[in-house]
């Protein structure tokens, strides 16, 4: 039986329009926030990590305070009340892009560029930018293929040396802290670091303190702009120091979310 030219472009007009349809309803629901931290009585329902949809309702009891990370930022929500994720989100969304920036050939950071919330010492320190490793906390370190990577520190008062080699033995190079720097780049050129491999540093002054590193590479075109997706990103790939250093870095003057 023939078909009508008519019928066939119906019935592909359809498809698109349920493709798109069905598109559209994905993303929706890929739209979320992150919590970042809980505590109180619902604590146990919103752990760390916990991914909530968008338009998601979170219902708190007194005594309970959540930080979510959205695409913006960092949110709190108090309780007693409940609160919808609804995605009206009107803070800088620029400042998740400046952290995930790929940093090129690295200079010193020093103590007292950025600061932690409401600290006015310079003690508590936050990183210029995501694609650090934490020399006291080890871990996996999520970077960027191709880009450069800082080693950081918090204890920044005085002048160190670090020694880096790989976890099954080889090249150690030896790194100096100059008094007050807080991050300095990785040495790629005598020991670059390789997806898949693990590396160990200690403080020459404590060398049975060590904390060991396992890197992922992550291409640079599926890095988001965006703080939840970007958190995700960190989260699925094991880096949760880095995720705790985006929202911290985000949760400057926060806004509050009262019911």
């Amino acid at each position: 039986m023939a078909v009508s030219t008519g019928g066939k472009a119906q019935r592909t007009i359809a498809m698109i329009a349920a493709l798109t349809l069905g598109i559209g309803a994905s993303a929706q629901v890929l739209a979320q926030a992150v919590v970042v931290r809980s505590t109180g009585p619902s604590a146990v329902n919103y752990p760390k990590g916990k991914r909530l949809p968008a338009n998601a309702a979170v219902t708190l009891k007194a005594g309970d305070v959540v930080t979510v990370l959205d695409k913006a930022g960092t949110r709190i929500l108090r309780g007693a009340g409940t609160f919808s994720l609804n995605g009206a989100v009107n803070r800088d969304r620029g400042a998740a892009a400046l952290l995930a920036r790929s940093l090129s050939n690295p200079a010193s950071v020093r103590a007292g560029a950025v600061r932690g919330i409401g600290d006015t010492s310079g003690e508590n320190i936050l990183p210029v930018s995501i694609w650090l490793a934490d020399t006291e906390q080890g871990g996996t370190v999520c970077v960027p293929r191709g880009s450069d990577l800082y080693l950081w520190r918090t204890a920044n008062s005085r002048r160190s040396f670090t020694w880096l080699t790989e976890a099954t033995g080889g090249e150690m190079v030896r790194m100096q802290w100059p008094p007050k720097t807080v991050g300095i780049a990785w040495p790629k050129t005598m020991l670059a670091p390789q997806e898949g491999r693990t590396y160990r540093i200690y403080d020459e002054a404590t060398p049975d303190t060590v904390a060991e590193f396992q890197i992922v590479m992550i291409e640079p075109e599926a890095v988001p702009a965006d703080a939840e997706a970007l958190g995700t990103l960190l989260l699925d790939n094991g880096c949760k120091a880095q995720f705790d250093w985006l929202a911290e870095s985000l949760a400057e003057e926060p806004p509050v979310v009262s019911p």
